[in-house]
């Protein structure tokens, strides 16, 4: 499994929009893509460099606030999953499809129960997500 590098770092907070404007409005990054959510508020991507910042609503994740997982993205999550299956690891998730947005993640957890997220989506835009 080949990790391209890492994608995004995703932080669980209750209310989206104030974080949206802090780090939009404070700290300059910038909108990429919103994922709305029926229930509760959108998903956000934010841009940080070469790295997305992903805002996660907490009602609808029930995670609890701050930090919440280290993306890396791969070329096939299906491929990358079973090969850390082969290796002994026992994924946190499956693959699974996020919805209709092309995306598709699985979930493990490294040293210290640190939750990490293989990443990779089918259909790329200009910026890459």
């Amino acid at each position: 499994m080949a990790i391209n590098r890492i994608h995004k770092i995703a932080l669980v907070t209750d209310d989206v929009e104030d974080a949206v404007n802090f780090y939009t409005q404070t700290l300059g990054l910038e909108v990429m893509e919103r994922f709305p959510n029926e229930d509760d508020d959108d998903y956000v991507f934010l841009t940080a460099g070469d790295i997305i910042l992903e805002l996660m609503p907490q009602r609808s994740t029930g995670a609890d606030l701050g930090f919440h997982h280290i993306s890396f993205k791969v070329g096939s999550v299906d491929d990358g999953a079973q090969e850390l299956k082969d290796k002994g690891v026992e994924l946190e998730e499956e693959p699974f499809d996020a919805g209709d947005t092309g995306i598709r993640l699985s979930f493990l957890r490294g040293p210290n129960e640190v939750l990490l997220q293989l990443f990779h989506r089918t259909q790329q835009d200009e910026n890459d997500n």
